[in-house]
């Protein structure tokens, strides 16, 4: 499989993907390097999208690099949905695919339920499928209770592809996969216990797992016990990270020096809710480090934590701009004196654009999402033109691989918060 190009906004990153479904991996470069040039490439970040050529007179307008167009739901509009609105990383993901969409003359609308349930969003989209809309796009709340809707969408002829929670595979075209399941649980696992035993980030995604090998073989402390605060308990993509928590754990490495058993709790991806399951973390005092897998659940952790003045630490997916009050901001300073010392994600600006380049190629007939079958990415911002492939995803349907996690530290972070 192709190895797709990571480069951040307003960075010159290049990230190369470890890809377990492809069978193909290769180094990241590392994340103090990819900080380097950030002031020059800061103005290209900035730069408007070119308009495809042969866009028709009266297409929607083409879209400034970081401005958002909603044009509404109605026919012809492709549609951008996430699990829930008042998510950061949704909005983000949406500004990607409307900026690129744009760019090309298509128009979009991003329609996401108040409430962050199966039900809420099957609502929506029967609606949406109704008014006879292009294309659907979509992170979904759950593994099922999709099908009557998804299975109208199919028969009107709107494709469905899913991004960052996966549509059943008898449904999407295929599924935008920001990471490999295996990358992201795995590298989750060796920064909690790296920050649990005081180790600054290597400087290298790559690295940690070394590093922390030979940290682990002069600990003799009690088991390290880790704690994980979830989005919902059906969520397929939070569970699909967990279970690789869970296998990458099972590493003798890890054997009388990291307990084997997480301890889940859930907060809905609700600030209020995942609050509540952070202070019980402090008070059941079970867990060395917390573990959040989603930005809304990371942030009421790191707001818990710092009040709390707890020893427990915190990693996991979140959002410069949502975590610099938790995290080191300057290359100087001892990330330790931070509960948060250094967490990771992704692009998600960039994903929501690769979202609807497949849209595109979909429409064009260029891309049916089978393996092997591929679609042409238009250059888009600091991101060069490229090639996406379908793969076999997990769940035996097809994904096409955008990236690999980048991980946010104190020599990165001033680069970033403006940013994401």
């Amino acid at each position: 499989m192709v190895l797709k190009k990571i480069a951040a906004i307003g960075l010159t990153v290049l990230m190369t993907a470890s890809m377990v479904a492809c069978g193909s991996s290769s180094a990241t470069n590392s994340a103090k390097d990819a900080a380097q040039g950030a002031s020059d490439a800061g103005a290209a970040a900035a730069s408007t999208a070119a308009a495809a050529a042969g866009a028709t007179e009266g297409a929607a307008p083409a879209a400034a690099s970081g401005e958002v167009i909603d044009d509404g739901p109605g026919a012809g509009v492709h549609v951008f949905m996430f699990k829930s609105t008042g998510n950061s990383f949704g909005d983000l993901m949406y500004e990607g695919f409307s900026e690129y969409m744009h760019s090309i003359g298509e128009k979009t609308t991003y329609q996401s339920p108040a409430e962050t349930t199966v039900a809420a969003q099957v609502q929506m989209l029967d609606e949406l499928i109704t008014q006879g809309v292009a294309s659907i796009t979509i992170s979904t709340n759950g593994d099922s209770g999709y099908d009557q809707v998804f299975k109208k969408a199919q028969d009107a002829g709107i494709p469905i592809i899913s991004i960052d929670s996966a549509a059943s595979p008898d449904y999407r075209v295929t599924h935008v996969n920001q990471a490999e399941t295996n990358d992201i649980g795995a590298y989750l696992v060796q920064a909690a216990v790296l920050i649990k035993l005081g180790v600054d980030f290597p400087g290298d995604g790559k690295a940690m797992k070394d590093t922390l090998a030979k940290e682990l073989e002069g600990y003799s402390g009690d088991p390290i016990k880790l704690g994980v605060l979830s989005a919902g308990i059906d969520t397929p993509v939070q569970n699909g990270w967990i279970a690789a928590m869970e296998e990458e754990l099972k590493d003798s490495i890890y054997s009388g020096k990291v307990d084997p058993e997480i301890d889940k709790k859930y907060g809905n991806d609700d600030l209020t809710e995942s609050t509540t399951q952070a202070q019980a973390f402090v008070s059941e005092a079970k867990v060395d480090a917390i573990i959040s897998p989603t930005t809304i659940g990371i942030v009421a952790a790191g707001q818990v934590l710092k009040s709390a003045n707890s020893d427990i630490v915190l990693t996991g997916l979140g959002l410069p701009s949502e975590m610099q009050s938790f995290m080191p901001t300057k290359a100087d300073d001892n990330a330790f004196d931070y509960v948060c010392p250094y967490m990771m994600l992704w692009d998600v600006i960039h994903l929501g654009a690769v979202a609807g380049a497949a849209q595109k190629a979909i429409a064009d007939g260029s891309f049916d999402g089978s393996v092997g079958s591929t679609f042409h990415m238009e250059a888009f911002r600091d991101y060069p033109a490229e090639d996406y492939e379908g793969y076999t995803f997990s769940d035996n349907g097809t994904a096409v691989l955008a990236g690999t996690p980048y991980i946010f530290y104190k020599d990165n972070m001033a680069d970033w918060i403006n940013v994401l």
